[in-house]
């Protein structure tokens, strides 16, 4: 009986012996897997619901899924879009004016980014001075641009539906305190303050500003950091 346990026991340590290298390079291979994954817009940048989980995709990669580096914003870029500072963006012209950010941009001009209702993903690489450096992610479009007859009832909806979207797509708690009465206007403005999940295991806090109106939508989501314990 003990010899045929020793000789069981001696097998399954060859077989672990064999088996562990392999468990280790899958391992390995995983954790590298892992790492920062470009943006895919899943949807049309229509002025609805799609454009808008296409701005939430990019700012929970952007913003919320790992710390911010220097060699991020190349690793995240979108197809069909380009990485530029925010002096090109600004000024179409690289002056050194702002040396430590990276906009990654749809058409490398701010006035032809908004024109064409792209987001624009905005990141200030971290320095001395702001070690964390600063993400955030903005767009507006024109309802006009997706619905030549109007969309006065989209703007409505949005605002209305904006809280429990944003809730469920980045999986986040509204921390400001919300609206207690909701009316029907020409225009929706709002400020929010969120939480949620970031940086692998940690908390962030972000805000969301809105303006949905007879001409379009105008969003900016900007993160605050991580949260201090």
């Amino acid at each position: 009986m003990k010899a045929m346990r020793k000789a069981a026991f001696t097998d399954m340590a060859r077989l672990i012996s064999r088996v562990l290298p392999s468990c280790l390079f899958l391992c390995c291979t995983t954790l590298q897997a892992s790492a920062a994954e470009r943006i895919v817009f899943r949807f049309e940048n229509a002025a609805d619901l799609r454009g808008l989980v296409n701005v939430m995709t990019a700012f929970r990669a952007a913003c919320l899924a790992e710390p911010l580096t220097s060699a991020l914003p190349a690793q995240l870029v979108p197809d069909g879009y380009r990485v530029v500072t925010r002096a090109v963006h600004m000024w179409g012209k690289e002056d050194g004016s702002f040396p430590d950010t990276a906009i990654l941009s749809k058409t490398g001009d701010e006035d032809s980014d908004i024109a064409g209702g792209y987001p624009i993903i905005d990141l200030m690489l971290p320095t001395a001075k702001l070690p964390d450096g600063a993400c955030s992610v903005s767009w507006k479009r024109r309802w006009a641009q997706d619905y030549p007859n109007g969309a006065a009832q989209l703007a409505l909806d949005m605002a209305a539906q904006l809280p429990a979207r944003v809730s469920y797509y980045l999986q986040a708690t509204l921390v400001s305190k919300p609206n207690d009465i909701f009316a029907v206007a020409d225009s929706y403005s709002d400020l929010t303050t969120w939480r949620t999940a970031c940086n692998a295991g940690k908390h962030c806090r972000f805000e969301i500003i809105t303006r949905f109106d007879q001409q379009g939508v105008d969003i900016t989501v900007m993160s605050r950091g991580e949260e201090k314990k």
